[in-house]
């Protein structure tokens, strides 16, 4: 679920290259900053943990929908190896060993011995090879956080975007420095790829590198995303009351009926074109998978922990409370800092207008 988070962090955090220069009026033209109303009506687009005075926390993951896959192999992988091999050949081998019999009793030959060892060898191999190669990739949906969260501040006019270890951990932008940009079909389109995003260009915030992050999930469409972003915009510069109460606040809990509701996402667009004939039908002919992908999304959320905050976050924006520093390169040490400062991207003005974001 977290793949495309961890690339872009492993791309910042390559090896040193020169920085590239880009023209930026291109990027002005496809980004609109946080001072610009967008001419539509703000929504909330089920993407809303919970909303208050002071802050408001958003889906921050891009497709957190799509979440299972990774789990449903671990799962695969683990019952070979723990269920049948463990339970059916490892461990009835080494009482063998230990006893110096076989079932029927009689005395096994040192080649047994041999055959078992190596059949446990083999077995302890597999396990050692799966949680060192491939624990990365197990950690995109299970043993790490439940949900990437971004969450903004009114009081402090921060944003702070809570993410895995491996793709950057915790970091705090400047709200005023943020740009965002809108992409997707058009309003009615059945193809569902909406796309809110978000981002923080490194020598306007001082981040010393540059920063970006898709919220609300992958939406119906191009509106929906304009609907969003209009929504967070309005929030963070006129205040709650600016906006409509979200409809159905998005749970952190892992509900059961909500990962069927995910599951089943990928239909709607369809649904609400009116093709609901089709959609019945697929979904009938598609239920066992269905039922699967369900199963191995709530799965994959409880084997994860809550989304936590430190505690200067969780205060910020009270009376007497510490405000939170920005992120900058040198919060990950001076080597990594090194590279994250060399990957930003160089945005050469023609004039003066105000720069946006490419996310090296």
């Amino acid at each position: 679920m977290y793949l495309l988070e961890m690339l872009f962090w492993k791309a910042k955090t390559s090896a040193p290259r020169a920085t590239e220069e880009l023209d930026s009026s291109p990027i002005q033209q496809a980004c609109i900053g946080v001072e610009s109303r967008i001419q539509r009506e703000p929504a909330d687009e089920y993407a809303i943990f919970s909303v208050s005075d002071r802050l408001m926390d958003v889906q921050g993951a891009w497709q957190e929908d799509r979440r299972g896959v990774v789990t449903c192999l671990f799962l695969g992988v683990m019952y070979v190896l723990q269920a049948q091999h463990l339970f059916e050949v490892v461990k009835p081998g080494m009482e063998v060993m230990v006893l110096g019999v076989d079932e029927t009793g009689e005395r096994i030959a040192w080649h047994d011995h041999v055959a078992i060892l190596l059949h446990v060898l083999m077995w302890a191999g597999a396990n050692f090879a799966l949680f060192k190669y491939c624990l990365r990739w197990i950690r995109l949906e299970v043993f790490t956080q439940q949900r990437i969260i971004a969450r903004f501040n009114r009081v402090t006019r921060q944003v702070h975007i809570n993410r895995p270890s491996y793709a950057g951990g915790i970091i705090t932008l400047p709200w005023d420095a943020t740009v965002m940009e809108m992409t997707g079909g058009d309003p009615g389109s059945r193809t569902g790829d909406g796309t809110l995003v978000m981002g923080w260009q490194g020598d306007r915030t001082g981040a010393g590198f540059d920063e970006v992050c898709m919220l609300g999930g992958l939406l119906q469409d191009k509106g929906s995303a304009e609907a969003l972003g209009e929504y967070i915009r309005r929030y963070m510069e006129e205040g709650p009351d600016a906006v409509p109460q979200p409809k159905r606040l998005r749970a952190t809990f892992p509900w059961p009926w909500d990962s069927v509701r995910s599951t089943l996402s990928f239909l709607l667009p369809s649904w609400r074109n009116g093709d609901k004939g089709l959609v019945l039908t697929l979904a009938l002919l598609l239920s066992p998978l269905l039922l699967l992908h369900s199963l191995c999304h709530w799965i994959s959320l409880l084997l994860c922990w809550p989304t936590w905050w430190p505690r200067i976050i969780r205060r910020a924006g009270l009376p007497g409370a510490p405000v939170p520093a920005l992120t900058v390169a040198e919060d990950y040490g001076p080597e990594i800092a090194q590279k994250l400062r060399a990957s930003v991207m160089k945005l050469v003005k023609p004039s003066a207008a105000a720069d946006c974001v490419s996310d090296a």
